[in-house]
């Protein structure tokens, strides 16, 4: 073997090394159940996953634990990628309003549709094939966010915000 089939050889191998590297990348687009999430500098564990498909429309919701209460991390990837993170609240409605208010803050619904679940991991409710009737809402400034999801007519109720991408960092589980 040549010197330059050599330099073929090792540069073939170097990128191989990089592509299964990124192949291996842990992302928001990618985590899974096990992984540790950091948010704003708060540890979270991935406890579970569901994966939502509307119509071609694709978006996951990631459950996530700390030591005192349980949150939902959705995320979605349209022309750019959308972070939100969401805590239940308890229900008080039965149905998703137009115009809905919750402790003093007004949000006006921006979108309302079904989806099923299409993937499911972990530590969920959720169940594939399952449909869901869920609705989005945020305040006027768009500060605020509000989920509204019927899950066989049991009304599950959330408040969060949009997170930004470069406040997130991952710790894959192994």
């Amino acid at each position: 073997m040549g010197f330059i089939d050599r330099i073929k050889k090792i540069s073939r191998a170097n990128k191989t090394a990089k592509n299964e590297a990124k192949d291996n990348t842990i992302t928001v687009l990618n985590m899974r159940v096990g992984d540790i999430v950091s948010i704003e500098d708060v540890d979270y564990e991935v406890d579970g996953l569901i994966k939502f498909n509307d119509e071609g429309f694709r978006w996951t919701e990631y459950k996530l634990k700390d030591a005192r209460k349980t949150y939902w991390l959705s995320v979605e990837q349209d022309d750019d990628i959308e972070i939100s993170l969401f805590e239940e609240v308890v229900a008080i409605t039965t149905e998703a309003p137009r115009v809905y208010e919750y402790k003093g803050i007004t949000y006006y619904m921006q979108e309302g549709s079904d989806a099923i679940v299409e993937q499911v991991q972990g530590n969920t409710k959720a169940a594939k094939g399952e449909e869901v009737d869920y609705y989005e809402y945020t305040d006027e400034d768009g500060e605020h966010l509000l989920s509204i999801e019927i899950w066989n007519g049991e009304v599950e109720m959330s408040i969060g915000r949009e997170i930004e991408d470069y406040n997130i960092e991952i710790y894959p589980r192994d």
